[in-house]
């Protein structure tokens, strides 16, 4: 079975509508629903009380109606009692300032121990219930889990509580092992930061751009990542614990640095790991959707699980993205496109719009009132189709790399725009907030065909040389180790053809400078500087005789095509000249 589906929330409505609700659901030809994930008050409304009528009900007529379910299992969220319980548990920015006890998303740091004490309880007790429900298929562990806020709401950065500094000193301690070579990664030397003791140590709280150690703010993010997928992936294993029949994973979305981990990671235990799009909403032409596909998918191959959509828009937005109107065929473009490009699950969001909270009147696939919509009639159409489709797994000729560390580094130094005239000119967006996710798709815009899927690498298929690709295009090459040069470097030897931009190798995978870049090594040149322009970054390179903006080098059985200026900006920017020019090297 190919699950197709939609979410829907029966905490949400009436009990007494379900059952038709449900029914409606079916006739549609959808075979799965999502619901649980963000509903632990639902099931817990007390602590310690756990109330499962009104869920056996919704599971029961699930399974009456021959609709499996993807049970979420509600840990992103804690109820608001949590705080009556915990009164110190609200996550704390690098300011001071306390998050709401409610609202946004998530409300806890899940470095709290409390916390993880009851979301344990909350999967091992969801899971030994429904276990050998006949209407289950998947378990969900959290949603879109990150560290708060889920979205660009503040400037402030989460979590700094005692419960996180201490988890980051564990996590520097393993990585590091001494005090000493922690001062030495860190650079702790520069502006007197050096930490004597381990239990010394604490979070970055000097702000984006002020953060004195670029390599501390490095690990920082690192950190993070590695903690939520650590948390999602002991989630996982519990459920495993008790169900080892049913799969298991999450979901997420791409996004600005500060308020996504590194996707690379997070799915390594997980059976899948679900991408959570809105083309409408972010105002997607049908390349710039498929560049988010092809990126989820990478996220899932480097990981090995499976590619699903957990949320397709199924309606207008609210509250954040375009709220234009959605017709039918643009869904069935958007759904289409999925499975070409090699979903192996999808699930609508939602099947009716709330009718109160903060998603009010949005994503619905019907009215507020239940009635049916022309894009109801394209998903039944579409229903019919999908039952025949065999998921193709296509190979790429043709690797883009997303490095994140060059991505987190990049945030880092250049910041947001400082007005203080004569200090530092406020530069623009493209160099420093959204760097990276400016440039990738400048990338792939030169090397896209329509249907033809393209893959992502990352940091850690450099590592081990995993590089089956004809090409490479290498956006913001800023950091890389010795070691992933290496094996770039015999990669291109065999007959590789790497693209790349503007300050190649400049910096390790610590973040300090190389005294030589390693362009110099590839390219056989002197590296005299670089300059952020309004335009990106330009390198000042020295040679014999006057160097041009693009330099071409054979090495071995393979060639480097290397542009001295911030190449795959100016190309999303608009440039056909350099466009034309990794089109006719891309192969």
């Amino acid at each position: 079975m190919l699950p197709f589906g939609v979410t829907y929330y029966p905490d949400q409505w009436p009990r007494e509508t379900w059952d038709r609700t449900f029914a409606e659901i079916k006739q549609a030809g959808l075979n799965i629903i999502r619901f649980g994930e963000m509903a632990w008050d639902w099931i817990e409304p007390e602590p310690g009380k756990f109330e499962w009528k009104e869920l056996d009900r919704a599971m029961d007529l699930c399974a009456k109606h021959g609709i499996k379910v993807l049970l979420g299992i509600p840990t992103s969220q804690v109820p608001v009692w949590f705080f009556r319980k915990n009164p110190n548990s609200r996550p704390v920015a690098q300011d001071g300032s306390l998050y709401p006890e409610y609202g946004p998303r998530p409300n806890i740091c899940k470095d709290n121990p409390e916390y993880r004490k009851l979301a344990e309880r909350m999967a091992r007790k969801l899971v030994q219930r429904y276990r050998n429900h006949p209407a289950l298929l998947y378990w969900q562990v959290d949603n879109e889990p990150v560290y708060p806020p889920l979205d660009h709401t503040t400037s402030n950065d989460f979590c700094h509580c005692e419960h996180t500094r201490q988890a980051f000193i564990k996590w520097a301690r393993k990585r590091y092992g001494t005090i000493k070579h922690l001062n030495e990664v860190w650079g702790t030397r520069f502006w007197t930061c050096t930490f004597s003791r381990f239990e010394d140590i604490r979070t970055p709280k000097a702000g984006i751009w002020e953060a004195v150690s670029p390599h501390i703010f490095l690990d920082w993010f690192r950190f993070k990542s590695e903690r939520i997928r650590d948390w999602v992936t002991k989630l996982a294993r519990i459920v495993k614990q008790y169900d080892k029949k049913h799969k298991v994973g999450t979901n997420g979305f791409v996004g600005i640095v500060t308020r996504v981990p590194d996707h690379s990671i997070i799915g390594d235990e997980l059976d899948f790991y679900g991408l959570d799009i809105y083309p409408k909403g972010g105002r997607m032409a049908q390349r710039d959707l498929a560049y988010m596909y092809d990126i989820w998918r990478s996220f899932c191959r480097v990981t090995n699980c499976e590619f699903h959509i957990t949320e397709l828009q199924g309606g207008q937005n609210v509250r954040w993205g375009a709220p234009e109107h959605v017709e039918g065929p643009e869904i069935k473009g958007w759904t289409e496109l999925a499975f070409k490009y090699g979903a192996q699950a999808l699930l609508y969001h939602n099947w009716k719009p709330p009718l109160f909270g903060a998603e009010t009147a949005g994503f619905g696939i019907l009215k507020p009132d239940g009635s049916p919509t022309k894009r109801l009639e394209t998903i039944k159409n579409l229903a019919k189709s999908v039952r025949k489709l065999k998921i193709e797994n296509r190979k790429s000729t043709i690797g883009i790399a997303y490095l994140r560390s060059s991505e987190v580094e990049t945030y880092q130094e250049q910041g947001p725009p400082r007005g203080i005239a004569g200090q530092w000119e406020p530069v623009r967006v493209e160099i420093g907030l959204m760097h990276t996710l400016m440039s990738m798709p400048g990338a792939y815009q030169a090397v896209y065909k329509p249907n033809r899927p393209v893959d992502f690498i990352f940091e850690r298929d450099l590592d081990i040389g995993n590089l089956p690709y004809r090409t490479i295009l290498m956006p913001n090459p800023y950091l890389l180790s010795e070691e992933q040069y290496v094996n770039l470097k015999k990669w291109v030897s065999r007959g590789g053809t790497l693209i790349t931009e503007s300050r190649f190798g400049q910096k390790d995978q610590n973040g300090h400078l190389y005294p030589k870049p390693l362009l110099e090594d590839l390219l056989g040149v002197v590296h005299e500087y670089t300059e952020p322009t309004a335009k990106g970054f330009f390198d000042g390179l020295k040679g014999k005789g006057k160097k041009p903006l693009i330099i071409k080098k054979k090495v071995g059985k393979g060639k480097v095509i290397y542009a001295n200026f911030s190449l795959f900006l100016e190309i999303a920017n608009g440039s056909k000249k350099w466009l034309n020019l990794v089109r006719r090297n891309a192969k």
